[in-house]
């Protein structure tokens, strides 16, 4: 039994969906994040967003900034849950660390 007082939780996303500007900079940090671990150019991943959102600014319809925003938000949990699952993978940790590991203890063997 409900009543008018008691209130669905609002989604986890709708802070993030609510906040356009959280959004970006989540967005961008992804990006920095992505170029650091695939070595790629830090500017051009940051341009690719920037791209998309210079793109998405002259939105007007509602509907249309909605799913704009739905979809940078997409993009941020599916590579949550890629890095996520890539270190449930991995039993010593995070990729990066793993091979840091695995340089010392090829080192080791070295001076050995």
């Amino acid at each position: 039994m409900s009543t008018s007082s008691e209130s669905i939780p609002p989604h986890p996303a709708e802070f993030l969906l609510n906040q356009p500007l959280k959004l970006y900079r989540d967005c961008l940090r992804l990006a920095d994040y992505l170029a650091h671990k695939q070595s790629v150019p830090r500017f051009a991943l940051r341009e690719q967003v920037r791209h998309v959102w210079r793109k998405n600014q002259c939105l007007i319809d509602a509907e249309e900034i909605q799913k704009a925003r739905e979809a940078a938000l997409r993009g941020l949990s599916n590579s949550m849950m890629h890095f996520a699952t890539e270190n449930l993978d991995n039993p010593k940790g995070n990729q990066r660390s793993a091979f840091l590991e695995d340089e010392e203890e090829e080192e080791e063997e070295e001076k050995k």
